[in-house]
């Protein structure tokens, strides 16, 4: 390890990619062991720049802090539409997490984020947003709720009496220890303490930047101290999920316990900066979210279902295989198969190649022969004519999106004509616009199969 390299406080990747000073990316690897923990969760692989070993990124964006043996440092995730303007890429990104999780805006952050450090941006935006769910549940509907609890009594008996257990502390003379079983209603409920614990987990990682970070993170919560100083502060791991009611009857809570299981995401993972968690969010899975959304929103009849991950048989014996959306109408016949794609396939034609500068000719997709070769099978399958993939691009003075149609198989799948399109969605405009454009263009090539 080179003594004289010193690493930044905070180091930036984009996703997908490693450190653009090589000084800083050489010191980097030498310094992996600190980073094990996130590369045995794959979020962060050991691959070559230039020749030269490195440390790169995957499609996991957020704030991973580590320690070396010098100081503690911040390693901080980009996302893709970050590296041409900052500010705007990180905004649309977090819009694509809001519209995916809950079909809603992002909320508008206060004055003052400006010139902050790219992770103290990234936590500020996500706590004004996930603050502003909270409030609205607590405005309109937070709740009491049972919490199973269990424990030795005296003198009274509360719940359930465990009989068995209760029958060998008599005989060993603890007669008056009576083991319970009961149901507390409270506001001390699983729930409450999952959408508690995700606000902490904020301000939390705020702390690791520095106390006025901290500060300004944890400033929108502070109203909602009444509602929610009575819920215990215990540690919550994505397995105490599976605790959680009110998220299926509350639109309210539905929405905050989406966003809480974003922000916890990782809590099992060992921390490599001490006490401080690591905060990531998955982009391939928001992109898959923003994209279901985008196809329900498509459907041009009410009577339409959208079949995610359905099983299809494909070989006796074998593994069923799952394309990632079924369109069925009401018939329970699939009418179209979609396919979400987080890669960056949508590339710009040099003008040498350009027969014409329409904005069709000025744009390609180049999709993988794999991908090809997985889309004919799932048609042949499914026993539909018409497929399509959503994918993103990202340019800022381009349009919200592209819709491409492909050319016919030599051979249809189906032994009918097939229809095949790319649907491109531009992740650096307005995410609530790319999304009602994207669905309208969506509904009318669906409708046509209908005539």
């Amino acid at each position: 390890m080179d003594p004289n390299i010193v690493l930044p406080r905070e180091i930036r990747l984009f996703e997908y990619d490693t450190c653009s000073d090589q000084k800083t990316a050489t010191a980097l690897f030498e310094r992996r062991a600190s980073l094990q923990s996130y590369l045995n969760k794959q979020w962060l692989t050991l691959g070559f720049e230039n020749q030269l070993p490195c440390v790169r990124a995957t499609h996991q964006v957020g704030i991973l802090p580590f320690s070396d043996e010098a100081s503690t440092h911040l390693l901080f995730v980009a996302p893709k539409g970050c590296r041409d303007e900052f500010d705007l890429g990180l905004r649309r990104f977090l819009e694509l997490l809001a519209v995916g999780n809950s079909d809603a805006p992002l909320v508008k952050i206060p004055d003052g984020w400006q010139g902050k450090p790219a992770a103290h941006k990234f936590l500020l935006f996500l706590a004004h947003h996930y603050a502003h769910l909270l409030k609205e549940l607590c405005r309109y509907d937070f709740r009491s709720y049972y919490r199973s609890e269990e424990g030795d009594l005296r003198s009274h008996i509360r719940g359930r009496l465990h009989v068995a257990i209760y029958a060998r502390r008599a005989v060993s003379g603890k007669s008056h220890l009576l083991p319970c079983r009961w149901e507390e209603f409270t506001v001390d409920n699983w729930d409450n303490r999952i959408l508690w614990a995700a606000a902490r987990r904020l301000k939390q990682v705020a702390g690791a930047i520095d106390a006025q970070a901290a500060a300004w993170v944890w400033r929108p919560f502070r109203p909602l101290l009444p509602w929610f100083s009575a819920v215990a502060e215990v540690p919550i791991t994505p397995d105490d999920f599976r605790k959680s009611r009110l998220g299926r009857t509350s639109r309210f809570y539905r929405e905050a316990l989406s966003w809480a299981r974003l922000l916890l995401q990782g809590s099992d993972v060992p921390s490599a900066g001490g006490r401080v968690p690591p905060l990531v969010l998955d982009a391939n899975k928001a992109f898959e979210q923003f994209a279901n959304v985008v196809v329900r929103a498509a459907m041009p009849d009410i009577s339409w279902r959208v079949m995610e991950q359905e099983c299809l048989d494909f070989r006796a014996g074998d593994v069923p295989i799952r394309p990632d959306l079924l369109l069925r109408d009401s018939g329970n016949v699939v009418r179209a198969i979609g396919d979400t794609k987080y890669k960056l396939v949508v590339e710009e034609v040099p003008s040498s190649q350009r027969q014409s500068e329409t904005p069709e000719e000025s744009v390609r997709v180049r999709i993988k022969s794999s991908d090809w070769y997985q889309l004919y099978v799932y048609m042949r399958t499914a026993n539909t004519s018409r497929r399509f993939f959503v994918v993103p691009f990202w340019s800022k003075d381009g349009a919200a999106i592209r819709w491409m149609p492909q050319g016919e198989f030599c051979v249809p799948p189906c032994g009918s004509e097939s229809q095949l399109a790319v649907l491109c969605l531009n992740l650096l405009q307005p995410i609530k616009s790319v999304k009602d454009q994207a669905a309208a263009r969506l509904r009318h090539w669906l409708s046509e199969s209908q005539s």
